[in-house]
Parts: structure tokens; sequence; C-alpha cells
């Protein structure tokens, strides 16, 4: 590992710890709380790789990592055009081509980076495609792995996350119940819980779309940010990619962050509404499964990220899921039910807009996952 140093601290507590973690979450006994930067990141231009045509074109912006990391080529996705909508400048993060098909590889890579022991058993809760992206990045670096997933969770993930060779351990129950089973399971020894919710690196690695959606704009922010949010990972990453932007002058403000959920599960809505009352909220069923967390334990860090960019939470029906999956289909973007949340937020987002500002969704997830 590279000698630069790079603190973390607990966001509870405040307890220093080194990178990279030995566990996901705080070590002390009676905290357990979130890991986070000890100081925000500050961006610089000039360290940037632009040969690299990938995520690693940021390894020196990055937390200290081995000097020839472990990749499958994620990142450097594509920003496009969307066909014009209300003569709006609106453009598409297609994350569903990076190399499982989602944005979680970003996560996945950077995490297997920092797993020491060859024999190092490491596993994680998911949906699926958390899992999946574990599961690749497992089987490119030779660890064993485990996902625990809900019973419910789409075959074509499962299946998917079978074909990276991982050993798949269904949990009947929702994503709480799937994530008590995991930390459960990681108190043995020999097992790194790569959790995708609560180690500090997902969210570390999510600053790299933000970087990318600068570059990609010609070195400008735009107005607005809109993204699905389940656990809150990719909502957190952005926030920071941006801010360390803010921070050393690049840009002056930040993206407004548009946190898109279904309606059958819109628990951070309910936390901004003031209704939110933790392990008692109640979710329907949604064809939006990467959202389908009732519970997401890192809420409050959620709501500081759609606060401090003076954002917004939008819920959408299942029907207009269905409907804005099939009209992003029509140009040319399959995408999964939850992928397809930013663009069903368009019509909600469209009274608060000027009309030059710039507009990114980030589609999340391919639509072979969920066919």
């Amino acid at each position: 590992m590279p000698a630069k140093a790079f603190k973390l601290r607990c966001r509870f507590c405040n307890q220093p710890v080194d990178w990279p973690p030995q566990q996901p979450r705080c070590p002390r006994p009676t905290c357990r709380g979130p890991l986070q930067p000890k100081r925000n990141i500050v961006f610089d231009a000039h360290l940037i790789e632009p040969t690299v045509p990938d995520m690693w074109r940021y390894r020196h912006l990055l937390p200290p990592l081995p000097d020839n990391p472990i990749s499958l080529g994620e990142g450097w996705t594509p920003l496009l055009p969307l066909v014009p909508w209300s003569n709006q400048f609106i453009y598409v993060k297609n994350e569903t081509l990076n190399p499982t098909g989602s944005f979680k590889d970003r996560g996945a890579a950077l995490l297997i980076n920092t797993v020491q022991g060859e024999e190092t058993l490491v596993i994680d809760d998911s949906s699926g495609n958390a899992g999946a992206a574990l599961a690749a990045y497992a089987a490119r670096s030779g660890h064993p792995a485990h996902i625990f997933v809900p019973a419910s969770a789409p075959e074509a993930k499962k299946a998917q996350i079978r074909r990276y060779g991982a050993t798949l351990v269904p949990v009947e129950g929702d994503r709480d119940q799937v994530a008590q089973a995991a930390d459960a399971f990681a108190q043995n020894p020999g097992v790194f819980y790569a959790s995708h919710v609560w180690h500090p690196g997902y969210a570390l690695a999510m600053q790299t779309i933000a970087w990318e959606i600068w570059e990609q704009l010609g070195r400008r922010a735009p107005e607005w940010v809109v993204l699905p949010a389940g656990n809150g990972s990719l909502l957190r990453g952005v926030r920071w990619g941006f801010r360390s932007l803010q921070k050393a002058r690049y840009i002056r403000e930040l993206p407004r962050l548009i946190a898109v959920q279904a309606e059958h599960c819109a628990p951070l809505a309910a936390f901004l509404a003031g209704t939110y009352q933790p392990g008692r909220f109640q979710a329907r069923p949604t064809l939006a499964d990467g959202v389908a967390v009732p519970n997401p334990p890192l809420i409050e860090a959620m709501a500081a990220a759609v606060r401090k960019t003076r954002g917004r939470v939008i819920a959408i029906p299942e029907a207009e899921i269905l409907q804005a999956q099939s009209q992003l289909a029509r140009q040319g973007f399959f995408v999964e039910p939850t992928a397809a949340l930013p663009y069903a937020a368009l019509p909600y987002l469209q009274r608060y807009l000027s009309p030059d500002d710039t507009v990114v969704l980030i589609l999340t997830g391919h639509g072979f996952k969920s066919p």
C-alpha cells in the first residue's frame, strides 16, 4: 500500500480509525456507528490520469490502494443527452454499462483492493446488484464470497451471483433481516464484511461518478443530479465528490441532489417529513427492489446529503415506474425498474427547474437484471 496517510472517524463518537478499516463500522462495541473521512478530500485535477479509461483515472485522489489495483474496467461510463424533454438540458449517466451491469461495481472494486489475506472470505448482504458486484470482484481477486440476499430477490440477480462462483445465502424476510443475518455471520474469524451500506470505501468510490460528470460536462457541475436512494451510498458519495470539487474551487455551487424512492417504500421521504419511526416504518412490495430498504441504517446521513445540497426527495407510484422504464427503453436505455426512478421523477421536478438548468439522471442498473 502507498504511504499516503488517510484517516477515518466515526460519525457518532469521533473515534479515529486508520485506512483501510478492518471492519466496516466503528470498532467501539458500545457505538458501532458509521465511518467517514476525517477530512473531506480536496480535488486536484492535476492528479487525474487522463489516459486511464476507467475509475482508476482518479486513483491518486482516492484513499491509498495497491499500485496495480484489481479491476474489471469499471467506471468512466457515458454521459449522454436525453431526447429533448420540455426544453431542458437532460443527460443520463449510464452506469448500466459497468462490468456487472450496475454502479455497485465501483464500490466493490475499491473494497476488494483493501482485503488482506488470500483465504479471507468476503461477504455482503444485498438485494442483488451489490452482491453480484462483490461476487465478480471476489472471483477476479481469487477470494471466496458469500452473498446474503432476500429469498424473493429477482432470479436473474441470484443467477448472476451464482455464475461468478459465490455462495448464495437466501434469507426469508425483508432487507433488514438479510442484513442482520450477514452481520451475525461476519463475527466469524477470517471473514471480511464488504458491506456496501456500512463500509466507507463504498461511498468514497461513488465520488468518482461526480468527478466523471464534472469532466464530461466540460469541467462544470450540473444544477441537478437525480438518483435512486435505498441505503444511500450513491447519494452520500455523489455529494462527497461534488463537495471535494467545491472545496478546491473547481465549482461554486453544489448540484441539488434529488433522491428518488418508490412510493411503496419511501422511508427517506417520511424522515424528512418528520413521520419516520425507526424500526416501525411500514413498506409495501415494490418493483424497485434496489431501493426496497424500509429502515436504512444511515438515514440521517442521507437526509443531510439532501438538505445540504438544497435537494428534495420524490416518491414514485408503481405504475409510473413501469411507464418510465418503457419510455427509457424507447430511447435505447434498457434499465431495471429501480434505475427508471430518476426518469419518472422528471415531471415532479419540472416546476423547480430554470430554463438553462442542466439535469443529470443516474441510471443505476441494467434491464437484464429484472427481465
